[in-house]
């Protein structure tokens, strides 16, 4: 027999066309415009998928679930939404949603689903009971965006969370690769404990190693006494260790043994302490080429990657490039009192440029915005991309005088911004970088081009 499919959304126009595509697909579909009706019919009879929007009028769909599942336990639900979130997705896998998808929804998408489903539940055995207990809170980790590949990426995190298993987040710099870990944290059992970041690529291997594994007293000139390490002091938590391809061979030997044996040896120590810490590691870097290289060893890679996770660069996903402006600039104004706003002139310019630094240099580039204007408002000329990279040559100011004294002040601010990050970061170009919100790579450019001596910038 065709599965009973239950559609249950407020829009008519959506009920009206699921119910078409699906009836034509050979399915017998029954609609709902909220709670109260899909409720009369799980009454009545046998559903076997229910497709249920999460936001129905003044009903919840997530809250809903737990309802459809205590009337018809066997009932395989999906959450649809035009308003995306991990902590919706979260909640919505654990109170027993198979599957998320994204409004506007897509004929191949759905029928793929809805075909996949229909597999499974004829090879299904007994079904295992889903905790319904509530997620952690999120807060200070919000992951914005709607797009596909984001969507993609919740749900990822939302299977994974409650895990305890390793996970490799690879994405370019400044794409939210630190956030994505500490959503998995936030909703893993796991929450409740310390969850602790360290940048592999920013410290000495010997210093690292201290950090990480801890040292005895003597272990080395100046350890006057015992120190755990981060290791031992994240006990029950997670640890994250960003930039895990700029680690040395003999350390990654160490990190190896951790993943395998659970347990750690300090400096200057003969024995090993077992440790009880979940690790997720991240990288912009490609693996494939390490291990090629033998800059990376395989068998550590294969012991942090159980579950990789591919976070988009921002210009793959550049419609959440609004989304993500009205978030930055929502949290500027909250936190400075302020009112400002941006045109439309300027968000347009906003999807148009390039972003070597992502998310990052997004949210850098609408700050600095935001400080500077006098008006209120955010122009066009306020978010202009002013690196070389990315300036057509029609479009220099050598071919347009009546420019040169705006770009020359864009330039001066650059310039300054740079300076800055430097004498912060004092001389490490690593965290400078990360600060600008912008690769080494790019950091170096721009430096080149402004004439910032990058030893001496002050100069």
């Amino acid at each position: 027999m065709p599965m009973e499919i239950l559609v249950v959304d407020d829009d008519s126009a959506t009920r009206q066309w699921l119910g078409s595509v699906l009836e034509a697909e050979g399915y017998a579909c029954r609609t709902a415009r909220n709670r109260q009706e899909a409720e009369a019919i799980l009454h009545r009879g046998e559903i076997d998928l229910a497709l249920v929007d999460i936001y129905l009028g003044t009903d919840n769909g997530v809250e809903f679930l737990q309802r459809i599942k205590t009337l018809r336990p066997d009932c395989d639900c999906v959450m649809m939404t035009a308003h995306a979130s991990v902590e919706t997705m979260a909640r919505a896998v654990k109170d027993g949603a198979v599957e998320y998808l994204g409004k506007p929804l897509l004929i191949d998408d759905l029928m793929n689903l809805v075909h996949r489903l229909e597999r499974q539940r004829l090879g299904r055995g007994d079904r295992v009971a889903v905790d319904d207990a509530e997620p952690e809170g999120f807060e200070g980790t919000a992951i914005i965006g709607r797009s596909p590949k984001m969507l993609d990426v919740y749900r990822t995190i939302a299977r994974v969370s409650p895990t305890d298993a390793t996970v490799l987040i690879v994405g370019p710099s400044g794409s939210g690769k630190e956030r994505v870990a500490r959503a998995i944290h936030a909703h893993s059992q796991r929450a409740a404990k310390v969850f602790t970041a360290i940048n592999c690529g920013a410290l000495a291997e010997s210093v690292l190693e201290s950090e990480l594994f801890g040292h005895e007293k003597g272990a080395f000139t100046g350890a006057e006494s015992a120190r755990r390490g981060l290791f031992e002091g994240s006990t029950g938590g997670t640890i994250f260790l960003d930039e895990i391809s700029e680690t040395t061979p003999g350390l990654q030997v160490k990190l190896l043994r951790v993943l395998q044996e659970r347990q750690i040896r300090r400096l200057g120590s003969n024995t090993y302490t077992p440790v009880d810490v979940r690790i997720l590691a991240a990288t912009n870097a490609n693996l494939a080429e390490r291990i090629g290289n033998k800059t990376f060893r395989e068998d550590l890679y294969y012991r942090l990657s159980v579950v990789t996770i591919q976070l988009p660069s921002l210009d793959e996903r550049r419609e959440d490039i609004p989304l993500l402006v009205r978030h930055f600039l929502k949290r500027f104004n909250e936190r400075n009192s302020r009112q400002v706003s941006v045109r439309e002139g300027a968000m347009a310019s906003l999807k148009r440029r390039a972003w070597p630094g992502n998310v990052r240099e997004l949210e850098n580039v609408i700050e600095r915005a935001a400080i500077l204007s006098t008006t209120g408002e955010i122009l066009e000329d306020d978010v202009a991309d002013v690196s070389a990279d990315s300036t057509p040559a029609h479009a220099s100011s050598a071919d347009r005088p009546e420019d040169a004294e705006a770009n020359a002040t864009l330039r001066d601010v650059e310039r300054q911004q740079i300076v800055r990050a430097l004498l912060e970061a004092k001389g490490n170009r690593t965290h400078a970088a990360r600060t600008l919100g912008i690769e080494r790579k790019t950091l170096y450019k721009k430096a080149e081009r402004l004439g910032i001596d990058l030893d001496d910038p002050c100069q």
